[in-house]
């Protein structure tokens, strides 16, 4: 699996180039309005395309297939699938807010094999390979298990406004000196859990798990546990994430249970 890592950490790397050069000229001229946002995306998305195209050219000989699924690029080859979210925090990066990250997924045979977060900013790179282990930066990652007093969630939008449950737990977090964010990124609130900068992730209805694949594998090698709300494994059934170390995640759900 090592050398496949090793041409999805270039091609990463490459997508993140064209993001870091778009980043500073064409932002400032949508803040302008002197181009539609639309339209500089899908310049952004043609430009990453024709990268995967040449890329993929080189690596398989034979006829791929891509296509492009609601911004996410999936390229299949045989038994191997790549998923590539190119720009994982639009929002944030459209108002020049440095927290966005470019994701790939490799799946074989349905299994997801190797993953990979780029934050093309800060230069951090998340990966993770199967049975070995997960890394950021070349340094091995792993979750802390134990409580934090002072504990850093993460949320999504869907959780704040879903129902007054929702609103009940996020008064009963602060209550308890919980923090909370909404960061806009879900590969980077993902692979920040992986590296013990938040805590726990909490997400609810999370309709397209090809966003949330390459963390997922992130947090499990680096000794994470991912379950639905009442602690089992059927999340993507539920479409109830959360995410954390065995401790953190017995404590919410125990809390979750008082509503």
């Amino acid at each position: 699996m090592r050398p496949m890592l090793n041409i999805a950490i270039r091609i990463i790397r490459e997508i993140g180039n064209i993001i870091i050069k778009n980043y500073e000229i064409q932002t400032t001229n949508i803040l302008n309005k002197k181009i539609n946002i639309d339209i500089f995306i899908e310049k952004i998305n043609k430009s990453i395309k024709n990268i995967i195209l040449q890329k993929f050219s080189d690596i398989y000989s034979k006829k791929i297939i891509i296509f492009n699924k609601k911004g996410i690029f999936i390229i299949q080859y045989k038994k191997t699938k790549w998923i590539i979210n190119p720009l994982d925090g639009i929002i944030n990066f459209i108002n020049k807010l440095p927290h966005f990250a470019t994701s790939i997924a490799i799946c074989i045979k349905g299994k997801t094999e190797i993953s990979l977060i780029y934050d093309p900013l800060k230069n951090d790179l998340f990966t993770a390979i199967r049975g070995q282990d997960a890394q950021l930066n070349g340094y091995r990652l792993r979750i802390n298990h134990y409580l934090n007093s002072k504990m850093l969630l993460a949320l999504n939008k869907n959780f704040i406004s879903e129902n007054n449950i929702n609103i009940n737990l996020i008064k009963l977090f602060i209550n308890n000196l919980i923090s909370f964010r909404i960061s806009g990124s879900l590969s980077l609130d993902l692979a920040y859990l992986a590296a013990n900068r938040i805590n726990c992730y909490i997400s609810n209805n999370i309709t397209n798990f090809d966003k949330f694949i390459a963390g997922e594998l992130i947090i499990k090698e680096s000794g994470g546990l991912i379950t639905d709300f009442l602690g089992n494994c059927n999340y993507k059934y539920s479409k109830n994430i959360l995410a954390g170390n065995s401790t953190i995640i017995k404590f919410i759900i125990s809390e979750m249970k008082k509503y």
